[in-house]
C-alpha cells in the first residue's frame, strides 16, 4: 500500500496510508492546493493534480455556494498561462494590423503559442489557457501564410521586380 505525505505549514506530514490521507482530506487539513507526494511520483503535486485523491477533496465555489465533491484534474481556477494570453492577443493584433506591422505580431503569436503549450503541458501546477495558445497559433500561422501568399502573388503578377 502506498504511503502518502503532504505539506502543512512548511513541513512534511506523513507517512499516511490511503485511509489516513483521505481522512485528512475529509477533515479539511488537505485541500485542492495542498502539495502531496507518494513513492513513484516524480515530484510533489497539488492534490488537484492527483486524480486518485482529488475526487475525495471538497471543491469550493464562490462564497455562499455549496461545497461539492468531484474530480478536479483540470486547471485550478484563476491560473492561466500569461504566454497563452500573449499568443492570442498577438494573433488578434496580427489580423487587425494586417501588414502594417510587417507580420511581427503573427511571428510573436506563433512563438508565444508554442512556448505556452509546452509550459502548460510540463507545469507541475495545473495551468489553463491551452485554448488561447492554440487560437494564437492558428491566427499567427494563417497570417504568415496569407503574407507569404501575397508576396508570391506579387512576384508572379510582376509588381515586384
Amino acid at each position: 500500500m502506498a504511503h502518502w505525505y503532504y505539506g502543512e505549514n512548511g513541513s512534511q506530514v506523513g507517512p499516511l496510508d490511503e485511509n489516513a490521507i483521505r481522512a485528512a482530506i475529509g477533515e479539511g487539513r488537505v485541500n485542492q492546493q495542498t502539495l502531496v507526494w507518494r513513492e513513484g511520483m516524480a515530484s510533489w503535486l497539488p492534490l488537484s493534480g492527483v486524480p486518485e485523491l482529488s475526487s475525495a477533496a471538497p471543491v469550493y465555489g464562490p462564497p455562499g455556494t455549496p461545497v461539492y465533491y468531484g474530480p478536479t484534474s483540470g486547471p485550478v481556477a484563476g491560473r492561466t498561462s500569461g504566454l497563452a494570453v500573449a499568443s492570442m492577443v498577438c494573433g488578434i493584433v496580427a489580423w487587425v494590423s494586417c501588414l502594417v506591422l510587417f507580420g511581427l505580431p503573427a511571428i510573436a503569436a506563433v512563438i508565444f503559442g508554442h512556448i505556452a503549450l509546452g509550459t502548460i503541458k510540463n507545469s507541475p501546477i495545473p495551468l489553463g489557457g491551452r485554448g488561447m495558445a492554440i487560437s494564437g497559433l492558428i491566427m499567427g500561422y494563417l497570417m504568415i501564410l496569407t503574407m507569404a501568399g501575397g508576396i508570391i502573388a506579387m512576384v508572379i503578377g510582376g509588381t515586384v521586380k
